[in-house]
């Protein structure tokens, strides 16, 4: 273009200013500056003037949105009978200020009742690709303690173009957190790095990785990526990913305080529910005894009040233990995990099952019987061995017909001693069976009848039978019963 103004004012201005410059005669561009040409594509320069010919004369700035061009700063003057338009590309602070005022709300959104550490991945991922303008985004977060083994993995893209199981960090990936510092490619293909990516990705061009840092540590990485021959990131889009990233690590810190605050109170709620089910059987003996005294004491013999005497002892002894071991398992997080152990004899033990279900229910209540050749003692802790049999007596007696005894037998397995305790109920069908001794499970049956209980006798007994390296197990047809069995070492 030949400009008819190569002097003067509008000349000084052309060679003086960084910014662009185009002159107008009658709405009609007839020069541009160099600045002008680099920002339109070149010269000659060929543009539709019509976004910036609203702008007003004098000397405000007027702001003007110019796809493909970006953001332009406008100022209009008349100088020597033309028509003189100063452009500013504000596209780089504009896209930063509004990327940082994004972040702010997203964070502001996030403080409160912390969610999931997946629900603050999820949003902060999603606001990674609108920051950026990506097709894809991911955010990595590692296990504590690991710089390779990934504990979540979210992304931004359609489902299909990413692998279902975590991705080691390694390769590529590992740039960021093995250097602390980010990572822009034009292209990763060809890259040395740029292995280690998940078997199925997307394809991949461009990207920028940057990790995500609480204080020293490493939670992770965050990055975004196009496809071959898209867009390719400039600083501005590492700036705000950067940016993004330190608010991840105090939105996943949050999250993860959070989820072990409830994952805590889950706990305790799990210590009260196991002492509120572990505590009804020797309440209730104990009950028994009190109001076998306070009906028969003067019909009694010495003898048999020693024995009530005793049996209210050790119901009151066994609900101090409980009460105690549940203490220190809130403490530790482990519910009853570690036995004491000690000799339990086989013979008293089935003694006392049968004496406090007789006082408990008023009536003979469990058959007991010991095969020839078992032995005499067991190793184990004596409270939970004993725990272990009163849930399964308990669950028997509420499934058994009423005045039908419990059969409680004992055997020798190997180097274990085998208890089985069978009701004459109705039986448990087979598509229970499997999930009886998980937490919270209940039959259909004793849902129907309304029985008391929280499905958690089972478990407990789960949890116990294998701290003593013991096994279990249920057989059961309808119509013809229920048999529980455990296992406790006779040596250990």
């Amino acid at each position: 273009m030949t400009s008819p103004v190569q002097e003067g004012a509008i000349g000084e201005l052309f060679h003086a200013t960084p910014d662009a410059v185009l002159v107008l005669a009658d709405d009609e561009l007839v020069a541009a500056n160099g600045p002008a040409e680099r920002l339109f594509g070149g010269a000659p320069v060929r543009v539709d003037l019509t976004p910036v010919l609203a702008t007003p004369h004098g000397a405000t700035l007027h702001r003007v949105e110019w796809p493909p061009y970006g953001v332009l700063d406008v100022i209009r003057r008349q100088v020597g009978g033309f028509d003189v338009l100063i452009l500013r590309d504000v596209t780089r602070s504009v896209r930063q200020a509004d990327g940082l005022r994004r972040i702010a709300e997203v964070s502001r959104s996030l403080i409160g009742e912390a969610p999931s550490v997946v629900e603050v991945a999820q949003v902060l991922v999603t606001e990674a690709k609108h920051l950026t303008g990506a097709a894809y985004s991911a955010l990595l977060l590692l296990k504590p303690g690991s710089l390779t083994d990934s504990s979540h993995f979210v992304y931004d893209a359609p489902r299909h173009l990413f692998p279902a199981h975590m991705p080691r960090v390694v390769g590529l990936l590992s740039v960021p957190v093995q250097s602390r510092q980010a990572a822009r490619l034009d292209d990763i293909r060809g890259h040395p790095a740029g292995v280690g990516l998940p078997g199925v990705h997307p394809p991949i061009g461009p990207l920028v990785a940057v990790p995500v840092l609480a204080g020293t540590e490493v939670l992770g990485e965050l990055a975004v990526a196009n496809p071959p021959g898209d867009r390719i990131f400039d600083d501005v889009d590492e700036q705000l990913l950067e940016d993004l990233a330190a608010h991840v690590a105090v939105a996943v810190t949050w999250a993860r305080q959070g989820e072990r605050q409830r994952e805590q109170e889950l706990q305790r709620q799990e210590v009260v529910d196991t002492a509120r089910h572990d505590i009804r059987t020797p309440l209730g003996a104990g009950k028994g005894y009190a109001q076998l005294l306070a009906r028969k004491l003067g019909q009694m013999s010495p003898d048999q009040v020693a024995t009530a005497l005793e049996g209210l002892t050790s119901a009151f002894d066994r609900i101090e233990s409980f009460s105690e071991r549940l203490l220190v398992d809130e403490r530790h997080h482990q519910l009853g995990v570690e036995p004491l152990w000690g000799e339990v004899d086989v013979g008293e033990l089935l003694a006392q099952l049968t004496r406090d279900a007789e006082v408990s229910t008023g009536r003979a209540a469990i058959e007991t019987r010991v095969a020839p050749g078992t032995p005499g003692t067991l190793k184990g802790d004596p409270e939970m061995v004993r725990e272990v049999l009163d849930n399964l007596v308990g669950n028997a007696l509420k499934h058994a017909p009423a005045g039908s005894p419990v059969v409680v037998s004992a055997r020798s397995e190997g180097d274990q001693v085998r208890f089985d305790v069978r009701d004459q109920g109705q039986g448990i069908p087979e598509g229970e069976q499997a999930a009886l001794f998980e937490r919270w499970s209940r039959t259909d049956s004793s849902r129907a009848k309304q029985l008391p209980g929280y499905g958690l006798g089972l478990s407990i007994v789960k949890r116990l039978v294998t701290a003593h390296g013991g096994s279990l197990g249920v057989s059961s047809r309808l119509g013809e019963g229920a048999t529980f069995w455990v296992t406790f070492p006779v040596v250990v």
